[in-house]
């Protein structure tokens, strides 16, 4: 049983583990506190069990946007939402009576690329995930690194912006994630010229990738600045780390031939070439549900069947 918890919204299915989505189901949130988001997944899982009782789960694996204790099962902290020290694993064991397993999203994420994805192959990768938020994991030396306090991998907390950055929720000044992720690119498009009034309420980074397929120059000089912010992050990441990959996933991500061009040109600018000349940047082989595949290979590493 796998539940991908993101910013916005949430996923529940079951997966097999030889990484086969039996079955998946999408949900806005209804309310972004811990009573809510506990409410929603819950309600969602029993949902779910009703719905296919051919499947019997054995394990269940949750992904966390922001700060993870993967020991304690916590949901540490998530500066987008105001989240801190959330038991998730406690719960989820104690309601459906299995063990439960959860870590941030964008570690599930590079586990389940090097299990079922475009790094079966790689020793050293980067997962990059851009949606409503922007998050980062390394895998290096065959294994997932975790730093030394358990907190590796924040690519989105890279400044990219010096001059005119935005204010991000961590207390910094022009993060990547505050110019870079979903709601950043809404307002890039506004800045660039987008017309007002395709911004009714709904207006997001799916609409105006939408807009920039149709021709709409604010919305490709968007996506060229895209590409620039997330070179840059690309570039400090590798000169850092030295990866053989960087994959990126996410809801952003999936615009990736939109912005792909304007990011490597800005990497081979600012990484140094000589020692990362062999570096790879392509989007995630796990498509959109790459956080759904993830929770479940959390889960199924957690009870020895992976």
């Amino acid at each position: 049983m796998a539940i991908d918890m993101g910013g916005s919204k949430f996923m529940v299915g079951f997966v097999d583990s030889t990484g086969q989505i039996l079955c998946s189901q999408k949900y806005l949130w209804t309310k972004l506190d811990k009573d809510g988001i506990i409410s929603d997944v819950i309600q969602a899982l029993y949902v779910l069990m009703s719905e296919h009782p051919e499947y019997s789960p054995v394990t269940v694996g949750a992904t966390i946007p922001g700060l993870a204790d993967p020991q304690k099962g916590l949901w540490v902290e998530a500066s987008f939402s105001g989240i801190r020290n959330l038991p998730v694993t406690e719960i989820l064991t104690r309601e459906f009576k299995i063990p439960a397993f959860a870590d941030n999203d964008s570690r599930a994420c590079a586990l389940a690329e090097k299990i079922f994805g475009v790094c079966k192959n790689n020793t050293d990768f980067l997962w990059m995930t851009v949606s409503n938020g922007i998050g980062g994991a390394l895998y290096l030396n065959d294994m997932l690194y975790m730093g030394g306090f358990g907190n590796a991998g924040e690519i989105g907390h890279l400044v990219v912006c010096e001059d005119n950055g935005r204010k991000c929720k961590c207390g910094s000044i022009g993060c990547l994630e505050v110019h870079a992720a979903g709601p950043a690119v809404v307002k890039n498009y506004l800045s660039l010229g987008g017309v007002q009034q395709a911004a009714a309420p709904d207006l997001n980074a799916k609409t105006i990738e939408g807009l920039a397929r149709k021709g709409d120059k604010a919305a490709l000089a968007t996506y060229k600045l895209e590409g620039y912010y997330l070179g840059k992050a690309i570039a400090v990441a590798a000169n850092i780390t030295n990866p053989q990959k960087v994959v990126l996933g996410g809801g952003v991500s999936m615009a990736f031939d939109l912005f792909e061009e304007e990011m490597k040109n800005t990497v081979l600018k600012m990484v140094y070439n000589f020692a990362n000349s062999g570096l790879i940047i392509e989007r995630t082989g796990l498509g959109y549900e790459a956080a759904l595949l993830g929770a479940a290979a959390l889960a199924f590493r957690g009870v020895r069947l992976l």
